[in-house]
């Protein structure tokens, strides 16, 4: 079983990749459980998720980096047990940190052999985000396995290469990505990373 968290601040694309993902997979015949993470006591991201047809828990009014990791490692063992996927997707809150999730997951003991942290950055404001939030963002990134650099659609080649050299500079080495969770580019290289195949 894979364990993915999808991490990345506010609106850099989860939602819009996990949707991407987790159907990319589920046609190539795997099982997928998602989790999604809603600091409101009404969770949107859930609904949205639903309404491709993939079927999501909800954890809400917490982070579960912070208040609610119990209930992540409680979700996490139901889900193993009951359904038995073969990749489980977690999307945090915007402001979670991967590590911590990470040791919540290794703690919950529900058998993955593989545990990714994709780490999703907004291509067309990262320079912007990185200027007001880089100590933060940072965090992200080194925490991730894979960063993502999503909506590429709309991003011309030069800040394509300023982003890179910012993901370079901040964990050098770093397994790359390039894609747009809006028109599906580059998904393919995303989910052979993903599968260890890349």
């Amino acid at each position: 079983m894979i364990i993915c968290q999808l991490a990345g601040f506010l609106g850099s694309g989860k939602t819009t990749l996990l949707v991407r993902l987790g159907t990319e997979l589920s046609q190539a015949g795997k099982k997928v459980a998602i989790i999604v993470n809603e600091v409101g006591e009404i969770g949107v991201d859930g609904a949205v998720i639903d309404s491709f047809g993939l079927k999501t828990v909800e954890i809400t009014e917490g982070c579960i980096c912070c208040s609610l990791s119990g209930s992540l490692q409680n979700t996490l063992r139901e889900i193993s047990s009951k359904f038995d996927p073969d990749v489980i997707i977690i999307e945090p809150t915007g402001i979670a940190l991967a590590s911590k999730i990470n040791d919540f997951v290794r703690r919950a003991m529900v058998g993955e052999e593989h545990m990714y942290t994709i780490c999703l950055i907004d291509a067309y404001r990262a320079i912007e985000l990185f200027n007001e939030a880089e100590l933060f963002l940072s965090r992200q990134i080194i925490g991730a396995n894979i960063v993502a650099v999503n909506k590429i659609d709309i991003v011309d080649e030069a800040t394509k290469t300023q982003v890179t050299d910012i993901v370079n500079r901040v964990a050098p080495g770093s397994k790359i990505a390039y894609v747009s969770a809006k028109t599906g580019q580059g998904l393919e290289p995303l989910v052979a990373l993903l599968e260890g195949r890349a």
